[in-house]
């Protein structure tokens, strides 16, 4: 067949669009016709129209206010492999129309309601858009609507709502038609509570995400994905799904390598949407930067423990798995290492007192990265040693307080036991009826001063240095030789004494204080009795000069004699014996000597 001749649009309307042509031979007005109609509207499509003579075809679902291109060819339903030539193109605008519904999605930030949608495209806007509309209301109010106004350059609108109150929301958008069909969306009373939902890595692939899910029964309209930066300020993007499908495939021009996204997937329903499954994942991992890792050191004895602070996801380019702890000296190198992506710490044990370098690495799936090192000198512990010093230190000044405590309650008792009371010496003289008794505390008298004589004068103007067995005259003790006193105990044979009688004493007015100064220090006891009695229990004093005495007239004996004094009384006594018990000497020859007691009695 030839082509069709004069192509003509009859009819133009939004939706539709009449062609007519002629037939350049008269006898195709009775053959059976079959044409193809070929459309170009940045998408080639063809249709097919059969007829008698045909010569006219009407378009239908055409884009409002969009231009198109048509051509077309025909044949007989005989020969129907046998197509004519095309035939010339014909171009035509439609009509323009009100916009198509919008497609509106919600996103929570900061307490707000962000209602956003997608900026229509040419053949979606038919006509050049104006302005937005959003209104919303309460379930419970449904008549009373607040409405706002968005410019033509926005597609998003925050909205404070009250929380309690489920909110229906309509978005329409505007052209010189008229308004779009209204979009709506229903917000819940309480936002829906993510931290239910389990949230599982996904890994990228080609530029973009493929995930699947389970299939929900409440999803009466299909499911809707979306997805948006973890962090910081992001406009979410979503991508409708049918009902019957689970799986999609996400491409954005948005997406850059190394930033780890938030996907979502949510359940259509006639109501308020019902969040599914979320995912984290890159599009492509890549290497994190070295130095990230704040590195903190503590030494527990021979352990070292290495802390860090984690990196924020901004500057985390890629999963990290675990991480990696390299402890190397002169001797090598040994690691520790961890599955658990959360981990904070990893602890070098047993190692020796020396340097280390520890390096800390996040293994990831382009391998180990992020390295951060530290160099640091194990030191013996010292905090251990303060610690058992301390604890000693303690202990002992307990004990030593209990010891002090016990014997300050119990001193008499340990002081009887350990330093018992040492008896004064006495020296007593007895008779008949009367006799003479000689008290002498423990005296510290220097050594030169005990060489001295020790006399007993009972007249003034009796000399001293005259033996004398008559009854004015003195009665003497001989004076020790030079180093008969070093010694701090000793027993001698003591020198005779000579001494008075009772009436002698009596008449020559001897007081204690005269016989203070005579004896000085008596270190011994001396029993003196009347008769012929003699002790064999003490020293023997003799009488004698002072020239005698310092000549060595005195003479220590090794065992105790008894003394028999040679002085008889007044009455023609028989001489006194004297009995000595013991001596006492001075510790100390420097010491000085006091005489506490000398009594006589009668």
């Amino acid at each position: 067949m030839f082509p069709p001749q004069r192509v003509t649009v009859s009819t133009l309307k939004a939706r539709t669009v009449g062609l007519e042509w002629e037939w350049s031979v008269l006898r195709y007005n009775s053959l059976n016709i079959t044409c193809q109609i070929h459309t170009s509207n940045g998408g080639n499509t063809t249709i097919e129209n059969f007829g008698i003579g045909l010569k006219f075809a009407v378009l239908k679902d055409l884009i409002p206010g969009w231009t198109y291109s048509v051509t077309l060819r025909c044949g007989t339903t005989q020969h129907f492999w046998k197509w004519s030539d095309w035939s010339t193109s014909v171009n035509f605008h439609t009509e323009g129309d009100v916009p198509d519904a919008l497609d509106v999605w919600t996103q929570m930030k900061d307490n707000q309601t962000i209602i956003t949608w997608k900026i229509p495209l040419a053949n979606q806007s038919h006509g050049r858009i104006i302005n937005y509309e959003v209104s919303w209301t309460t379930t419970t109010e449904r008549g009373r609507q607040n409405r706002t106004e968005v410019s033509l350059n926005d597609h998003s609108a925050a909205l404070s709502l009250d929380s309690s109150e489920e909110h229906i929301i309509t978005v329409t958008a505007r052209n010189e038609n008229g308004s779009s069909s209204p979009s709506t969306i229903t917000i819940p009373s309480l936002s829906p509570d993510i931290s239910r939902v389990n949230t599982s890595w996904i890994v990228g692939s080609g530029g973009g995400f493929t995930l699947s899910w389970s299939a929900s029964p409440t999803a009466s309209c299909g499911y809707i994905v979306d997805w948006c930066p973890t962090l910081g300020q992001c406009v979410v993007e979503w991508k409708r799904v049918p009902p019957n499908d689970t799986k999609a495939s996400i491409f954005s021009k948005n997406f850059r390598s190394g930033v780890r996204y938030s996907l979502s997937v949510h359940a259509c329903t006639q109501a308020a949407p019902v969040l599914l499954e979320r995912r984290e994942g890159y599009v492509s991992e890549q290497r994190i930067q070295d130095g990230l890792f704040k590195l903190k050191k503590k030494q527990q004895g021979s352990d070292y423990e290495v802390s860090w602070d984690r990196i924020s996801l901004r500057e985390q380019p890629a999963f990290i798995h675990g991480y990696v702890l390299y402890c190397s000296d002169n001797n090598g190198v040994i690691n520790v290492s961890t599955d658990d992506p959360e981990a904070t710490s990893l602890t070098a044990r047993n190692l020796r007192f020396s340097s280390y370098t520890f390096t800390v690495k996040a293994q990831t799936a382009v391998g180990e990265c992020g390295a951060a090192f530290i160099t640091v000198t194990l030191n013996p512990p010292t905090d251990y040693l303060i610690k058992v010093v301390f604890i000693s230190l303690a202990f002992v000044f307990a004990l030593l307080s209990f010891i002090t405590t016990l014997c300050y309650r119990h001193w008499t008792c340990i002081k009887q036991r350990v330093y018992p009371p040492i008896p004064k010496p006495v020296l007593m003289a007895q008779g008949e009826d009367r006799c003479l008794s000689l008290h002498m505390d423990q005296c510290h008298h220097s050594e030169a001063d005990i060489m001295d004589v020790l006399e007993l004068h009972y007249g003034a103007e009796a000399p001293i240095n005259k033996h004398a067995s008559q009854e004015k005259k003195p009665f003497v003790f001989a004076q020790p030789p030079k180093g008969f006193l070093t010694k701090s105990l000793m027993k001698v044979t003591p020198p005779r004494l000579t001494l008075p009688t009772t009436a002698t004493l009596s008449q020559s007015g001897l007081h204690s204080s005269a016989l203070r100064r005579v004896f000085p220090n008596m270190s011994y006891n001396l029993i003196i009795q009347r008769g012929d009695k003699q002790s064999h229990s003490g020293p023997e004093l003799q009488e004698g000069t002072s020239s005698e005495r310092r000549s060595g007239g005195f003479q220590p004996q090794v065992h105790p004699e008894t003394s028999t004094v040679n002085q008889r009384g007044e009455d023609g006594d028989s001489p006194l014996p004297c009995v000595s018990t013991y001596m006492v000497l001075p510790q100390s020859p420097s010491e000085s000597c006091s005489m506490q007691t000398v009594e006589a009695m009668l």
